[in-house]
């Protein structure tokens, strides 16, 4: 089994020793020679990508690999991936080596500009490409997960393109679990999302996949938007797109219309359409401010290139608060993601009387196992050429809810202790 799991393991490895390398690239051509390339290749093939498996998610959780006799299968069958990719990968395109949009899966994009209220960014000192209107942009639109059957998540990328350097991402939803109804423009967006109390099994798992590879799951940074020649970065703590009144009367129609592909709505766009303005606030507790707005280029596509290739990075937030170290008392204090997000804090420049919907992270899709017994049931599906009989040869339920113990009188005692159950199963 041992040279099974280092097998297994190679690829991945080499796939992180790449991506490693991969950060110090940068793009060599101007931002509108990267747009041209980019939607050109958006434009190819306007049929949207299949969904993915309702059992895809399986794949998110990385954390499963830490769970008492799960964990040895899982990583045994190497059915996770290493989730720092989706912050470590500095291409657009391509997505980072086995990695699957599992999250937003299917949505549409289209070019945008991001024009900015200058009297308000120069009073608030904001640099890099807060300071002139952005011609070359992208934006992609889609559900995050299954859709449900009253409502779904919103979910929108945006991907900013510089001359002769990377482009800039950010990822904003409205709330980890949704909206009732199911018009895309209901509600604020913001790249700042709420933590919640009342987590599910499959909640606390993804949650803890994720911190894995970051110390703050519910947002990501936004310092490279502020890099400039020159000068000290100053950038918004959060930024936040809400929709404007005119496309949100507009979209009332689709409240009630369950969709098979968010463009059935987004088709009634066109461009010089202003469909968000944009707010950021300047730090942690602070009010939200109007920066700007978003304006359609062209009109929205389904792609399955920006299905399966278009790849918008989640910029680690660790970066922000090294050169924002003020921030830090505020994002560390044990209440303060609770209180965080569009649904929350930020719903003051967007009061509504929605609410998120259930108790399922919307990043799950339509994957939520309640226990660490669903979750082997789920396996088996998703894997069915394992060796189940033998990997779980009695009552697996009997062996999830064991406790460690150490068997006294046991000549092999100390395989008993720690974590690897599957030793404890096998030596009983």
């Amino acid at each position: 089994m041992a040279l099974r799991v280092a097998l297994l393991s190679l690829p991945l490895a080499l796939a992180m020793r790449s991506t490693q390398h991969e950060t110090l690239a940068t793009a060599v051509s101007s931002a509108k020679a990267q747009m041209e390339d980019i939607w050109g290749r958006v434009t190819d093939d306007v049929m949207p990508a299949p969904m993915p498996s309702a059992l895809a998610p399986l794949k998110l959780m990385s954390a499963a690999q830490d769970l008492p006799l799960i964990g040895p299968i899982v990583h045994w069958a190497n059915v996770t991936e290493d989730l720092r990719t989706t912050f470590s990968w500095r291409k657009d395109y391509p997505l980072p080596p086995g990695h699957q949009k599992l999250i937003h899966p299917v949505g549409s994009v289209a070019k945008i500009k991001l024009e900015w209220d200058h009297e308000m960014i120069n009073s608030l000192g904001f640099t890099g490409v807060f300071t002139e209107d952005q011609d070359y942009a992208l934006i992609r639109i889609g559900p995050a997960g299954a859709l449900k059957k009253t409502g779904m998540a919103p979910g929108v990328s945006v991907k900013v393109f510089r001359d002769y350097k990377e482009s800039v991402n950010t990822l904003m939803l409205y709330s980890l679990r949704g909206q009732n109804g199911f018009s895309h423009f209901e509600h604020t967006l913001c790249n700042k999302l709420s933590d919640f109390r009342d987590k599910s099994f499959a909640e606390k798992l993804l949650l803890s996949s994720f911190k894995k590879a970051s110390a703050y799951p519910f947002t990501t940074g936004l310092s490279q938007w502020a890099e400039e020649e020159g000068k000290t970065s100053k950038f918004p703590f959060v930024i936040c797109f809400r929709p404007t009144d005119h496309v949100r009367e507009k979209f009332q129609e689709f409240a009630e219309q369950k969709f098979e592909h968010i463009q059935e709505q987004l088709e009634v766009l066109y461009p010089k359409t202003k469909i968000y303005d944009i707010y950021v606030g300047t730090g942690p507790r602070t009010e939200l401010k109007k920066v700007g707005k978003v304006v359609m280029v062209s009109k929205f596509l389904p792609s399955k290139f920006g299905d399966e290739h278009l790849f918008f990075r989640h910029d680690w937030f660790e970066e922000d608060l090294k050169l924002m170290p003020d921030w830090k008392d505020w994002v560390d204090a044990e209440e303060f993601w609770y209180e965080e997000g569009a649904n929350n804090f930020y719903s003051s420049i967007d009061p509504s009387h929605q609410k998120e919907i259930g108790s399922q992270n919307a990043w799950i899709g339509g994957y939520n196992p309640s226990s660490g017994n669903e979750l082997v049931k789920n396996l088996k599906a998703y894997l069915p050429f394992l060796p189940w009989s033998w990997i779980f040869p009695a009552d697996e339920s009997s062996l999830l809810q064991e406790t460690h113990q150490v068997v006294s009188g046991c000549p092999f005692a100390y395989l008993h202790q720690g974590d690897n159950r599957l030793v404890h199963a096998l030596l009983k």
